[in-house]
């Protein structure tokens, strides 16, 4: 649940189907190549469940990281408008 300036209440939420995906289906879903996601993920910018040292199994992506810090740009944007309406008036 998140307030605004006039004091409404906006609520927000996000679904997602499943906690963790492989490189190869987050790619498929979201239309880049195995080695972007990859660098990216080199990069720190995708968050992957540890791995077991040793392990051969495959690198996951955490969705549910990923649809928090979404929430969290999204609300970052909406108190964003809020102040420049209000700026306005």
């Amino acid at each position: 649940m998140l307030g605004n300036i006039t004091g409404e209440v906006t609520r927000m939420q996000i679904t997602i189907d499943t906690p963790y995906l492989t490189v190869q289906e987050f790619a498929r879903r979201s239309g880049l190549s195995d080695r972007s996601i990859r660098r990216e993920i080199e990069q720190g910018h995708y968050v992957i469940r540890p791995k077991i040292e040793g392990s051969k199994s495959s690198v996951l992506i955490n969705m549910v990281h990923m649809a928090m810090e979404a929430a969290d740009q999204a609300e970052r944007m909406r108190q964003a408008n809020d102040s420049k309406r209000t700026a306005q008036r």
